[in-house]
């Protein structure tokens, strides 16, 4: 199996989400991909989230629970949803979980279990979804 290069710095759309163009952290140190949401609460078993500031509400009927560790050894539950992702042209389901990422510098991060769909990081590069779709369709 041929691995694809990604960078340090990829962006990524969410066809389901209409959320295009995002800016994700790649970190091969993360177990788990993150996504940045605003809002969310849980009715009759549905969980509802809101991605953006004022944007609609997205409903997942299947969700499930994570306890997500951080560098510095704290843990938190999360919410873990399951979301097509473009990148290189070509749509993915991967798992995120749901937090509030407003401090961070990137919306969304790439982990472990997404990279194992077959990438490799080079974090020399970065952008290289993007530059490569950009040479396809000038």
């Amino acid at each position: 199996m041929t691995k694809q290069v990604i960078g340090r710095i990829e962006h990524v759309d969410f066809p389901s989400l209409e959320w295009l163009d995002v800016p994700c952290r790649v970190d091969s140190g993360a177990y788990r991909s993150s996504l940045h949401c605003e809002r969310f609460h849980v009715t009759d078993d549905v969980l509802h989230v809101q991605f953006l500031p004022e944007g609609s509400w997205t409903r997942f009927e299947t969700f499930s629970n994570a306890t997500v560790k951080s560098s510095n050894g704290a843990a938190e539950e999360r919410f873990l949803v399951d979301l097509p992702m473009r990148i290189f042209g070509t749509i993915f389901t991967a798992s995120f979980t749901l937090t509030d990422r407003t401090v961070m510098k990137y919306p969304a991060l790439l982990g472990r279990t997404f990279l194992r769909e077959g990438f490799l990081v080079d974090v020399r590069r970065k952008d290289v979804s993007k530059k490569q779709s950009q040479r396809k369709h000038p």
